[in-house]
């Protein structure tokens, strides 16, 4: 592809973020601007820290913004003067309203840890393994206002060995993602690739972990209990208690 592409990044900033976000920037195409979550306190003295995203393109010297919400009309405004071709989503936790769907030429993409329309939502890769599947894999997709609804551009799949939990998992399929999605977002601009819609009749649906989503029931079978330590490992853990002391699996 001849054409140099006008990119913008959006990202929740955990350390999975980061590798697509260098595979855009090491693309013949502009990385103009990234955008992350606001930082949380943090620590005995409740400081607000930067997340490992942030902290990496700020070593390569381009212009990242950190927002709670979009509020702030003058996020959307500056996104228009940009003239985005292209704004990639991955792993970002804020639905994006309409106004920035619109911006880019192309559209929004959004890089999703499931087969959709499997596991659309907010925890794709543990539900895979709390449910001890077999297969997984990632898929590209145009976003609209639903969750995870929008057409498909492209997905792969993949085993789920035994010995994957769920950091492992991610990181596989991340790195998978962040090979094919310089070729895939050319693929679109040039009209090689044609977007398919999701049969949503297909569709399941996975909800965000909470705390007490960790804690063991060992009145479960045993792989349901395998499922829960794979799917919560390495963090934020399954837990359950042993003579009264609180343990991490």
């Amino acid at each position: 592809m001849n054409k140099v592409l006008s990119l913008a990044y959006f990202a929740g900033g955990s350390k999975f973020t980061i590798e697509p976000f260098k595979a855009l920037k090491d693309s013949k195409h502009k990385l103009k601007i990234v955008y992350t979550k606001e930082p949380k306190k943090a620590g005995r003295g409740k400081k607000k820290k930067q997340n490992s995203l942030f902290e990496e393109v700020i070593k390569n010297n381009i212009s990242i913004k950190t927002l709670h919400d979009f509020k702030n009309l003058e996020n959307i405004k500056l996104l228009k003067e940009l003239k985005l071709d292209f704004i990639i989503v991955f792993s970002f936790g804020l639905l994006l309203p309409k106004e920035i769907l619109k911006i880019p030429k192309y559209g929004c993409v959004n890089i999703h840890t499931s087969l959709l329309p499997k596991w659309r939502g907010a925890s794709p890769v543990q539900h895979a393994l709390l449910n001890n599947e077999k297969k997984t894999g990632y898929t590209f997709i145009i976003m609209n206002q639903g969750l995870d609804e929008g057409n498909i551009v492209y997905k792969e799949s993949i085993k789920i060995y035994d010995e994957y939990n769920y950091s492992s998992l991610l990181d596989k399929l991340v790195k998978l993602a962040s090979k094919s999605l310089v070729q895939n977002i050319e693929g679109l601009a040039n009209n090689t690739i044609k977007p398919v819609a999701q049969n949503h009749s297909e569709a399941s649906y996975c909800y965000r972990i909470k705390k007490e989503d960790t804690y063991i029931n060992f009145d479960c079978s045993a792989s349901e209990v395998l499922g829960k330590i794979r799917a919560f490992s390495c963090s934020p853990g399954a837990k359950c208690y042993i003579k009264g002391e609180l343990i991490k699996i």
